[in-house]
């Protein structure tokens, strides 16, 4: 054979054994469990990266930490169990149910809001994220599988603690695109309204992101790869679920809170997210904020936007 037709075919063969290589690495790196680090609240590096609201955050995940909670652990719809806690707030009819971000938990993603929803009469639930924590599971599904696992929770916190309570959805980063793709199904009437903190629009497009800034691989053309793999090991795919596409049909109000700052999750995402969504609808852009800071940067304008959606909200109720 051809010498140049042996080193053409070698060329392609060892390509394609390395992109294979790359998308193998890239899968486990980004989706598989990780065991330790799933279990611990703070990460050696986040004292950099959280700089001088590193004390605050530290000091409000203990403040969560201390609290008193009813502990609950239930079966989700693909038999993978999850665990959650409960915050009963005296005889309050209000509940507001929080959903963290990759790889992160409650205490830290709403370790500045957690006491201001505590003050304002709300019971709070929390849920740990499948792979996450004391939730079992090894794949993270980027909001796939977690926004059914959250109407699992609802029915269930429902059944629990009666039909008589006003429930929020609020998520941070992976927990903001749970909550947001959750719209894709039937929501009961207790659901009062949504707080998406710097959620992404899918998770196809994060991926992409992720991959070209973090890892400087060409996403557009892993994708297909990587959405393999997920079906194989994780039996979810990336493509046909969004943010955009799930809000078509969901009327009830929603509040987008992203810092223009943010470098992992794009700021744009939120504005296309808010612009697709029907209304009610509010957008409160925190100047400058990097990903998931927008309540620490400007406390003040995040808990105008917390209280005016919510008084919105009630009113809202009180006119039906």
């Amino acid at each position: 054979m051809n010498f140049w037709i042996i080193l053409l075919i070698t060329i392609i063969v060892l390509t394609v054994l390395l992109f294979l290589a790359a998308a193998t690495f890239f899968f486990f790196y980004t989706f598989v469990r990780r065991e330790e680090e799933s279990r611990m609240i703070f990460k050696p590096e986040d004292e950099k990266y959280f700089g001088d609201f590193y004390k605050t955050i530290h000091g409000g995940a203990d403040y969560i930490m201390a609290q008193k909670y009813d502990e609950h652990r239930i079966k989700s719809f693909d038999g993978v169990m999850l665990f959650g806690r409960y915050l009963k707030n005296g005889d309050s009819k209000k509940t507001v149910m929080l959903f963290h971000g990759y790889r992160s938990c409650c205490e830290k993603d709403f370790s500045g809001s957690f006491k201001y929803y505590v003050d304002n009469g709300f019971n709070v639930f929390i849920a740990d994220q499948r792979a996450h924590e004391n939730s079992n599971g090894k794949i993270i599904t980027f909001g796939v599988k977690e926004s059914r696992d959250l109407h699992v929770w609802l029915k269930y916190i429902i059944d629990t603690y009666g039909d008589d309570k006003d429930i929020y959805l609020c998520g941070l980063s992976m927990g903001a695109a749970t909550v947001l793709f959750s719209t894709k199904y039937k929501m009961p009437e207790n659901i009062k309204g949504i707080i998406a903190d710097c959620g992404f629009d899918s998770p196809e497009k994060i991926l992409r992101n992720v991959a070209k800034k973090n890892f400087h691989i060409n996403g557009f053309l892993m994708m297909p790869t990587l959405n393999l793999f997920c079906m194989i090991f994780g039996r979810f795919s990336l493509y046909g679920i969004s943010s955009e596409k799930s809000l078509k049909n969901f009327k009830k109000p929603v509040l987008f809170i992203h810092g223009t700052g943010d470098d992992f999750v794009p700021y744009a995402m939120s504005v296309s997210a808010f612009e697709a969504a029907n209304e009610p609808k509010f957008l409160c852009s925190v100047d400058g904020a990097s990903h998931g800071m927008s309540y620490l940067v400007d406390t003040t304008k995040v808990q105008k936007a917390f209280k005016d959606f919510i008084d919105y909200c009630e009113s809202e109720n009180n006119n039906l």
